[in-house]
């Protein structure tokens, strides 16, 4: 059980190694993931591959994953080595807030790729296409929910602190001091940011795939066919590396709703659930360089003397070489 006061940050009694690695691994994982985000945001500014609508939500997941990697390893990576959190309350409260909008700007914005699959199939069958504003659509709805679910704990409904290893903050599962108000709003959240978009996007994918298989023919069709599998492939390996933080918040919320005490997780727990949330910010680049070729020409193309920069059908000679 917890000795502290929820409004200061809980002091758990990991080993001081644990803390060490913790910050080394972050640091690893957050200047991998701004290196690769950062050379697949520089790509889509000069690539003349990248022509496909679809690649706008594609972008926008990488905004989510460069944003969440600038944010995590300067901050909770420095304050894991120094053992403690070292930039006071109110960048803790600043912190967490950018932790949760970027955590559900992930979310959203895989499930909006995964259902643009879905609908771009569908509407093959008839002969119609997307409209460019839908995407944009799309894009907006991603930063509007983000920011819908990130600021209720600044007002009391919910809690920002520290985290279950003192040495970074996030919003806490669950609040004792917030009751009832934080349950309205913690309910809510998962439903809406967790358990119905998990659910949505598996269904989709399902169904995206059966659609492509009976329709997608043509070659451009067949890009599309393999744009659809690398997403499906980011949507699956993103899943599976947070299921340790998801695990650590059940971990919390259950033994404090059904026995009113809130036990100590333990530190291999709290150190994978950490590191995996950040090496997922480095899966959709990887997924776009194995499985999808114009991604991974217009990727090359700014490593192989720009190529990307040429023409779309030069590029793609120098992407057979």
């Amino acid at each position: 059980m917890l000795d502290y006061h929820e409004d200061e940050c809980p002091w758990y009694y990991f080993d001081s190694s644990y803390k060490t690695l913790l910050g080394a691994c972050l640091f690893l994982f957050g200047v991998f993931g701004v290196l690769l985000n950062g050379w697949l945001f520089a790509t889509f500014i000069h690539s003349h591959l990248l022509e496909f609508k679809s690649h706008i939500l594609v972008l926008n997941l990488c905004t989510a994953s460069l944003g969440r990697n600038l944010l995590g390893f300067p901050f909770a990576g420095s304050s894991a080595v120094a053992r403690r959190w070292l930039f006071g309350p109110a960048c803790c409260q600043m912190f967490a807030f950018f932790n949760q909008f970027f955590g559900v700007f992930q979310m959203t914005a895989l499930f909006v790729i995964v259902l643009e699959r879905y609908l771009l199939a569908r509407y093959f069958r008839r002969e119609k296409s997307l409209y460019l504003r839908l995407y944009w659509s799309l894009v907006g709805i991603s930063w509007i929910n983000s920011v819908i679910f990130a600021t209720p704990p600044l007002f009391g409904y919910g809690l920002y602190s520290c985290d279950t290893t003192g040495t970074s903050c996030t919003f806490l599962w669950p609040s004792q001091l917030s009751g009832a108000k934080h349950l309205g709003f913690t309910v809510p959240y998962i439903l809406i940011c967790g358990v119905i978009p998990v659910i949505a996007m598996f269904s989709y994918m399902g169904k995206a795939v059966r659609l492509e298989k009976i329709f997608y023919k043509g070659e451009e069709q067949k890009e599309q066919k393999s744009l659809t599998q690398s997403v499906h492939a980011v949507c699956i390996a993103t899943l599976a590396l947070w299921i340790p933080a998801a695990i650590q918040a059940g971990w919390q919320w259950v033994p404090l709703l059904a026995y009113g005490y809130r036990p100590h997780v333990p530190a291999a727990l709290a150190l994978i659930a950490s590191i995996a949330s950040e090496a997922a910010t480095s899966v959709p680049v990887l997924c776009y360089l194995a499985g999808d070729e114009r991604l991974r020409a217009a990727l090359l193309g700014r490593m192989r003397k720009q190529y990307a920069l040429l023409h779309p059908e030069r590029a793609k000679r120098y992407n057979r070489i």
